[in-house]
């Protein structure tokens, strides 16, 4: 399967939900398997920088292929392949727990990421944009 907007509305929507019943504001980005932005919404009144931030944490989940928060491993230096960061390796990577990969069975197809609460709270409403809304991509 492809992301596409259609299952991308559908995140979005399931994220929406989780962040109004914990009454936040947030930023949810989805972006395909290739990091490419396919959808994003800004909550009213959230704040301006959580859009960068969400689609960030979607195209390192979707790049990397696992949770943005795992990528910081890379960068221990007891840890082969250390030593890459945003200062010398790319712009749009981030170690800020939200962002996680949509699987399609073993396959990584895209990844969302979330922004505007404490990154607890993030990745609470990333698990449910998964759980609710890739869930009913059918």
């Amino acid at each position: 399967m492809v992301m596409n907007i259609d299952i991308a509305k559908k995140v979005i929507k399931a994220a929406i939900q989780q962040a109004q019943e914990m009454n936040r504001l947030c930023s949810v980005a989805v972006v395909d398997a290739r990091g490419f932005l396919v959808a994003l919404h800004r909550m009213d009144q959230a704040l301006i920088p959580t859009v960068d931030i969400a689609r960030d944490k979607a195209w390192t989940a979707a790049t990397f292929r696992m949770p943005s928060s795992d990528v910081g491993r890379f960068g221990d230096p007891s840890s082969p392949g250390f030593g890459f960061n945003t200062q010398n390796w790319n712009d749009r990577l981030t170690t800020i727990p939200g962002g996680l990969p949509i699987m399609d069975g073993d396959q990584v197809v895209g990844g969302v990421g979330v922004s505007g609460g404490t990154p607890e709270e993030d990745v609470t409403v990333c698990r449910a944009a998964l759980d609710k809304g890739f869930a009913s991509k059918a």
